[in-house]
């Protein structure tokens, strides 16, 4: 017979397990996201163990579902190593976006309350001085905040779902945004072109808005890995 001593050890050894689990997996996460390890690096099991000070499992765990998310890749006989970013990934994922995300500005012209769209506004107006204070993670933030809003303003499950895959893969290339001299200001003027013509209630504006920001972000990732080395995985 189990007692109930016995019952919550198991559970407390669960419980533990399942965190050691989560941070590997969120630790070595954010180090990819943030290019703390670079392209192409090989990822040794036993060294992030001893740096994550957790047992070799939670760390294999971890690579197979971040390997799910595009982050990591297996080479037989050879280990874990990061998943670099060519400019056809570039290219891949924003013909996703481009197609969704305009879709999604569309249907914002008409459903999104006025009440929503004001604070937009006014964030867009607070996030014009951060770039030249320096403040780029705030800035960085209210472009991820207005596309987000965008999206569940649609309240299309299935399209926020496939659009949640691309997450990750869409901040490593917005990362990159914040080095290039003016883009980040270009941005936040593209932002007032959507949003003017969510004011307006003009669906083909709006979606034409966001197809160009898009465009422009995409030929601007491009150019960066250009820089970098035509082809190769840079980030």
């Amino acid at each position: 017979m189990v007692t109930k001593r016995a019952k919550l050890r198991a559970h407390m050894f669960a419980s533990s397990s399942e965190t050691r689990h989560e941070k590997a997996y969120v630790e070595i996460r954010h180090r990819i996201l943030e290019g703390e390890i670079l392209p192409d690096e090989p990822l040794s099991e036993y060294q992030l163990a001893v740096e994550l000070k957790v047992s070799r499992t939670p760390v294999r765990e971890a690579l197979k579902r971040l390997e799910h998310k595009g982050l990591v890749r297996f080479v037989p006989n050879r280990g874990a190593f990061v998943r670099g970013l060519s400019v056809a990934d570039i290219v891949e994922i924003y013909q996703v976006r481009e197609q969704l995300e305009g879709f999604a500005a569309r249907i914002a012209s008409s459903e999104m309350p006025d009440a929503d769209i004001e604070v937009l506004e006014q964030e867009l107006e607070y996030a014009h001085d951060l770039p030249a204070a320096g403040r780029m993670q705030e800035a960085f933030a209210s472009d991820v905040h207005l596309h987000k809003q965008l999206i569940e303003c649609t309240k299309n499950t299935r399209l926020a779902a496939i659009l949640a895959t691309l997450d990750d893969q869409v901040h490593r290339i917005r990362v990159l945004s914040p080095n290039t001299p003016g883009r980040l200001e270009a941005t936040l003027g593209e932002h007032r072109e959507i949003l003017n013509c969510l004011k307006l209630r003009d669906p083909e504006g709006a979606q034409k808005a966001m197809l160009h920001h898009l465009r422009a972000a995409r030929e601007n990732a491009i150019r960066v890995m250009t820089v970098l080395g035509t082809g190769r995985k840079a980030f």
